[in-house]
């Protein structure tokens, strides 16, 4: 073995001390290598729930998230590292905090890529001085740092990539596949999404290697065998996100076929491949290379930049976006050493760089004026193309001075001043997470308190937080312990019923422009219908938290656990039933008070013609004056029509009366009220968030331009009030809009109570569930049921689950328009619910193929080798 000398290593050191100290300069004075919102809330949860359920079941290939948004299928989350190699590791340190975790393999994956993009240049024949100035150029180019500590699926397969392009060499060399077959696996299993761009890069560069070497045609054997081989991942999640409602308009074919000139998705941009406007002059120059093979190379990467249809086929369909193209980079900085080495070696005339340098003016024109980039801010523009001119000048220079500093220095400064999103140097950006948020949300207190209350339980309830928007949006999906599931959900896949009857049946609030942000609901109805019985806040909520009927039941420092004795059980047993014809009659508010009364099937029974009458009686019209007024910073004015238009500067409150009519006596129990009310909101500013809170709940309105438009129109509140209370406060968020349509209702506090002879409640038969077979995708216990009816859950329906009643299968049926349930005779009987991922076995099998496959071909390859030896 070669002995690896002091000097070999420095570059390795070299890039190891640049990528500390970007890293440390991202984070910033926060202290924290993670943003506030998708780091917080996805990235650093998601995974430690995974470890959290191998603990508790010690399958590898798990099923089922019944902790998560009411339970969904758990392949909804395989993007963010369900199989991870990253992530398996952390398996075998439960003691280490997993956003602390995430925080470290980050920053060494990082310092991996670098160095491994060092040593392959290396491998393929170019000097350090070369090697080393491109791999520090990657280090810094837009997504690296960035999405290392914002979208980390974005950037954290990049090691595996760049092992399978040495991989990938060592096939054409030496005939061997497994490196090559082993990276990519590995690649797939870290970020499915974009190993799909992954998988192109290789098959380009493959085919430039195949061209100029004339051998091993079956190129692509070792990378379909990987694929095969990550059937477990990839049939069940193909099968998951099948399922998704997409909430992308249509695209016309015709725009996806027309040439565009993308510059956000190849320059400066983290949400693309993040490179100065020099690799645009660079890909141009390789079409005149003398070799068939490198003007394949370049022409291929420059038609898929160009033309749509491939941006939007790598983001599965869904949009045409440049994130998809970011796995292109190593690629594109092999391409950049080989265009420092023809100019080195003169290779390159000096007229062919300035064809192209003209050429890439060109298509900073077009893609500006045409393709409408950097359209709303021009001076990012006009910077593009003062780089371009710069990068200009310094090729000139080099003719007479012969540096390669002159073609690599000024690259690297453009990428670290070229704008306040990728610059690593920023350090006071809004989005980083600082140490005080930080600790806050991640305090174990909170998951001490969670396990205590819930340890004192024995039925089945779900505990969720409380808190402020920010606060919400960090714990979507946090979960402190298995016996602890919660309704809210923040993922790119989820159970489309479920998210539908969130927004379009039960009209549940949203605080957050992004769609896909299913918040824990402040409505005390629907908190009351999923079973909420567990709240944990502070002291401060104790007033909120009591007018919603909780209750101070733990506490521990500043943490306080709130309980409420009036929720609906997870899963229970109701003759009070009500059919799906008569449900889809009703109208706000109704629609959600129905669901306090009757559980809702899909048998087309009648009701007792006085059933709306009576939902009815509790409920009154009521009138909310919002009073006009002109201050500085906030004018409101009812126009002819009825409608309020609303101009402010800042959030703004102003204190609205209730107008209570004649003879209604809701205010005058000791119980309060609940006040129902919904509006139409018409943002004047379309590019522009607009939010109105009532009594602190927050609705939001994304502006219509954003990628994930929540396309909340209406804005439904439902929030309880004092007895005796006449007023209540209303935020108007920033912005011009009007309020329209407004529908406002009074109901009174009983609706939170579920009393009555038991015999009369809907709640009569609680489910009783077994905690020690209670783990994974079974869920099994059993119940006592008073009167034959509905096993009713609020788990949502999804095709995936058994029910079996005393041991025998029983179809399941969808209850309460989304979820889980089955009809049920009267008597004691064992209940078990089991999910199955759709697609997990066949998954498995494509496995099996594939590890065979691959056993054969390493087989195959050695008996070659002794063959050619012998």
């Amino acid at each position: 073995m070669r002995k690896i000398r002091g000097r070999e290593l420095m570059p390795y050191v070299f890039l190891g001390v640049l990528t500390v100290i970007g890293c440390w300069c991202c984070a910033g004075k926060g202290g924290v290598f993670g943003v506030k919102v998708d780091w917080l809330s996805q990235h650093s949860v998601l995974p430690d729930y995974f470890r959290q359920q191998f603990y508790e079941t010690g399958k590898l290939f798990p099923e089922f998230a019944g902790n998560l948004g009411g339970g969904q299928n758990i392949y909804h989350f395989s993007y963010y590292g369900l199989y991870s190699p990253i992530f398996l590791l952390s398996y075998l340190l439960p003691f280490v905090k997993m956003g602390d975790y995430l925080m470290a393999v980050s920053a060494t994956g990082i310092f991996a890529s670098a160095g491994l993009l060092y040593y392959w240049l290396g491998r393929r024949g170019f000097s350090w001085e070369i090697s080393l100035p491109v791999s520090v150029l990657f280090l810094f180019a837009g997504p690296v740092i960035f999405q290392s500590c914002h979208q980390v699926m974005f950037i954290n397969y990049m090691p595996f990539l760049i092992m399978a392009f040495v991989g990938e060499d060592r096939y054409f060399e030496k005939g061997k596949s497994g490196l090559y077959t082993v990276s990519v696996f590995l690649m797939i299993l870290t970020s499915f999404y974009f190993s799909i761009g992954g998988m192109l890069v290789l098959a380009l560069y493959g085919l430039s290697r195949y061209v100029a070497r004339k051998s091993r045609a079956a190129f692509l054997l070792p990378m379909i065998t990987a694929v095969f081989m990550s059937g477990f991942l990839l049939v069940p999640t193909a099968y998951a996100i099948f399922g998704k409602r997409e909430g992308s308009a249509g695209i016309d074919v015709w725009e996806l076929l027309m040439p565009r000139f993308p510059l956000e998705s190849l320059v400066h941009s983290p949400y693309g491949i993040g490179l100065t406007t020099g690799i645009i002059t660079i890909l141009l120059t390789g079409l005149f290379y003398r070799k068939w093979s490198e003007r394949l190379l370049h022409g291929g990467c420059l038609i898929i930049f160009i033309l749509p249809v491939f941006c939007w086929l790598l983001n599965g369909g869904l949009y045409v976006r440049g994130k998809a193209l970011i796995p292109f980079l190593p690629l594109l900085c092999y391409l950049t050493a080989v265009y420092l080495e023809k100019l080195r070696l003169k290779e390159t005339s000096f007229a062919v760089n300035i064809v192209a340098y003209l050429f890439t003016i060109g298509w900073l024109f077009a893609g500006h004026f045409f393709g409408k980039e950097f359209s709303g801010e021009p001076s990012k523009w006009y910077l593009l193309l003062i780089e371009s001119s710069l990068l200009f000048a310094c090729l000139c220079i080099y003719r007479r001075q012969r540096s390669l500093l002159l073609l690599v220095v000024p690259p690297i400064l453009c990428l670290l001043l070229g704008g306040r999103d990728n610059s690593f140097i920023n350090r006071d950006t809004d989005e980083m997470l600082d140490k005080q948020t930080y600790a806050k949300v991640t305090d174990i207190r909170i998951g001490k308190l969670a396990s205590r209350a819930l340890e004192e339980e024995e039925g089945f309830w779900r505990l969720e937080q409380a808190g402020d928007e920010e606060e919400k949006s960090a714990d979507l999906n946090r979960i402190w312990n298995n016996r602890q599931w919660i309704s809210s959900l923040y993922s790119s896949a989820y159970n489309a019923e479920y998210q539908s009857f969130r927004e379009d049946i039960f009209g549940v609030e949203k605080p957050f422009r992004n769609n896909l942000m299913q918040t824990a609901s402040d409505n005390p109805l629907y908190q009351k219908l999923m079973g909420v019985k567990y709240v944990i806040g502070d002291a401060q909520h104790e007033k909120a938290m009591a007018s919603a009927g909780y209750k101070r039941y733990l506490a521990e420092g500043e943490y306080v656990v709130y309980r409420s004795g009036n929720t609906a059980p997870i899963a229970y047993v109701s003759d009070k039933v009500l059919g799906e014809q008569e449900y889809d009659s009703l109208d706000f508010p109704f629609s959600q008070t129905a669901l306090m009364e009757y559980a809702v099937v899909t048998d087309s029974r009648k009701q007792d013609a006085s059933w709306k009458a009576e939902l009815e009686a509790g409920i009154v019209p009521v009138e909310l004056s919002i009073p006009d007024t002109n201050r500085e910073d906030l004018a409101v004015k009812r126009t002819s029509g009825g409608a309020y238009h609303i101009q402010a500067e800042k959030k703004g409150r102003m204190m609205c009366k209730i107008d209570v009519p004649k003879g209604a006596m809701v205010f005058e129990t000791e119980k309060g009220g609940l006040l129902f009310l919904r509006f139409r909101l018409d943002n004047h500013c379309k590019n522009k968030d607009a939010a109105v809170w009532l009594n602190g709940t927050r609705n939001k309105l994304s502006a219509a331009n954003h990628v994930y438009y929540n396309g909340n129109t209406f804005f439904t509140y439902v929030v309880p009030l004092e007895a005796g209370a006449s007023e209540i406060s209303l935020d108007f968020g920033k912005g011009d809009y009007e309020i329209l349509d407004m529908e406002c209702f009074l109901g009174d506090g009983s609706l939170l109570e579920d009393s009555g002879k038991p015999e009369e409640r809907l709640y009569q038969s609680p489910f009783e569930v077994n905690w020690d077979e209670t783990k994974g995708n079974l869920i099994s216990g059993k119940i006592q049921v008073k009167n034959t009816g509905y096993f009713i859950t609020s788990i949502p329906y999804d095709d995936g689950f058994e029910i079996f009643v005393d041991g025998k299968r029983t179809k399941p049926e969808r209850v309460n328009k989304a979820f889980l349930g089955c009809s049920i005779k009267k008597g004691e009987h064992q209940i078990k619910m089991i999910y199955h991922a759709p697609g997990l076995d066949l998954g498995k099998a494509a496995a099996c193929i594939g590890a065979l496959f691959f056993i054969l071909m390493l087989a195959a390859e050695k008996y070659r080798a002794i063959i050619t030896t012998g």
